[in-house]
């Protein structure tokens, strides 16, 4: 009986031990996961979780960025952490875990670079993430608790805490261990580098973006302006490992980019990291690396990268029309484009920078670049100097508007339109496009419709149909901005002198 008593205490006794396991296996932060690269960065499937809030999503890896966790600010509305819970955790489906204390757990600000990303990949690649949207951005101050390792070639990545492993452990899988890594007061990971017979520098570590950028300055002094450096190595003596050849660089201003140093010579991007088995342990001091292919070099991409260092947009040209299907053609127009108009190029010659862009373009996202571009030129001290540019965008952007993932776009590009035809002294192709916009649109634009009506039918010399529109613009129920109910004031002034003294809106003015 004594031996039947002790069974249930055993047995209790190995249940609570079983359940702290459990609850230390849970809370043990680690793990792997799959990765993809997509829109040039390197996209986790994860859920993030509270006791109160869960959500499945993909999370962006940025090393250089210094927020712990960023997500898009309308799903952060939605976080909601327990009674005393302290971290938001970020579960994988392969036993992924990680946490972020709450106090680094923040919203992208509306408009925000960061905003905007997560923005455009999930609608961009929506198809490819199988419409699981990018909600996050982790960042810098949690990837260098771990040693990070990337194989992106087999869609791979992993946590290691960083104190449990060291670069000892990388030896027998690298093909080389750079020592000396340190990280800056601005949480910026470098690695040492050295270039030329030995001359050492630095390359901060970067997971997001395409590019691998080199310091044009220091390319130049050399004799590379194209950025094509040879003998440049990862590490410094006896353990340099050469990187040259593997990855085109993009030369780029390391003394003005807020994104660089004028102490570095490199910024790696997902060019040259692609091509690598790699492991990142700050907290150790180390990088391991191991190619997994002979090389990333791309002559489409040299061909860009050295025609945008130099502006000039004969090359770029030549790149476009050489390389119709490079992945580099959509940022080459952009670039064409933005030199077109620091030159003063034609119109034709701008709207050819535009048709190759549009080539590269989603169907359903070509009205929102050209709606953009234009509504940035409108708005911009150069309106009236651009206005024909203006109008083309505008234009071509009404022909995918019925295609578009944003129709509300259409009342916005129809008032722009009005106001360049105005300008240009078109006021019947006004009014004809600003009437239009009555009819599309949303309610708080109203004012501004009305308003723009006015202009449109006194520029036609139609005096009552223009006070009575000014009047409308001015009216409670809608919601003018102030300098355009201020215009429509002056406008009534000018043309009531033209009334009849009779006529019924003065007598309804009065009144």
């Amino acid at each position: 009986m004594k031996h039947r008593r002790l069974i249930p205490a055993i047995a209790a006794c190995a249940l609570a031990w079983l359940a702290q396991s459990a609850v230390g296996q849970e809370a043990a932060e680690g793990g792997s996961a799959e990765a993809k690269v997509i829109g040039d960065h390197v996209l986790v499937p994860v859920t993030l979780s509270t006791e109160a809030f869960r959500k499945e999503t993909h999370l962006v890896l940025d090393y250089a960025a210094a927020t712990p966790l960023h997500i898009y600010g309308q799903i952060f509305g939605a976080v909601r952490f327990g009674e005393n819970e302290q971290t938001l955790k970020i579960l994988g489906a392969e036993g992924l875990r990680l946490e972020v204390p709450r106090e680094g757990v923040r919203p992208t600000a509306r408009g925000s670079p960061e905003s905007n990303l997560l923005l455009y990949l999930g609608n961009r690649y929506s198809s490819e993430l199988k419409e699981i949207d990018v909600a996050a951005i982790l960042g810098g101050p949690v990837l260098r608790r771990f040693a990070l390792g990337m194989n992106l070639d087999e869609g791979r990545v992993s946590f290691t805490p960083a104190g449990e492993a060291n670069a000892m452990d990388a030896r027998p899988w690298a093909q080389a261990v750079i020592t000396g890594l340190r990280t800056t007061e601005e949480g910026r990971v470098l690695a040492p580098v050295s270039h030329g017979d030995g001359r050492p520098s630095l390359m901060a570590i970067n997971t997001a973006g395409y590019h691998s950028y080199v310091n044009a300055e220091t390319a130049t002094a050399l004799g590379h302006p194209s950025g094509d450096l040879p003998d440049i190595h990862f590490g410094l003596g006896d353990q340099r490992v050469a990187f040259s050849g593997m990855a085109a660089l993009f030369p780029a201003d390391f003394n003005d980019d807020p994104r660089f140093s004028p102490d570095w010579l490199v910024v790696p991007g997902l060019s040259l990291w692609t091509a690598y088995r790699l492991e990142i342990n700050p907290a150790q001091g180390y990088l391991a690396l191991e190619p997994v292919r002979d090389s990333n070099y791309s002559e489409a991409d040299f061909a860009f990268y050295s025609a945008a260092a130099a502006g000039d947009r004969g090359k770029l040209q030549a790149y476009l029309r050489e390389n119709p299907e490079d992945r580099n053609v959509s940022e080459a127009a952009e670039v064409l484009f933005g030199l077109g108009l620091e030159e003063n190029a034609s119109v034709e010659e701008q709207m050819e920078a535009v048709d190759y862009r549009l080539s590269a373009t989603l169907e359903r996202m070509k009205s929102d670049w050209l709606g953009g571009t234009a509504l940035g030129l409108h708005f911009s001290e150069e309106r009236d100097a651009r206005s024909a540019l203006i109008v083309a965008l505008a234009e071509k952007a009404l022909e995918f508007i019925a295609r578009s993932d944003n129709p509300g776009l259409r009342q916005q590009l129809q008032l722009m339109l009005g106001d360049r035809y105005l300008h240009a002294g078109e006021a019947e192709e006004a009014w004809k496009v600003l009437l239009a916009a009555g009819f599309n649109g949303d309610p708080q634009l109203d004012g501004v419709v009305r308003h723009e009506l006015g202009r449109a039918y006194e520029a036609m010399g139609r005096h009552r149909r223009a006070y009575s529109s000014y009047q409308r613009a001015l009216s409670p129920l809608v919601q003018t901005p102030p300098d355009m109910q201020e215009s429509a004031r002056a406008g009534m002034d000018r043309i009531r002198p033209l009334l009849d003294p009779d006529d019924p809106l003065l007598a309804e003015e009065e009144s």
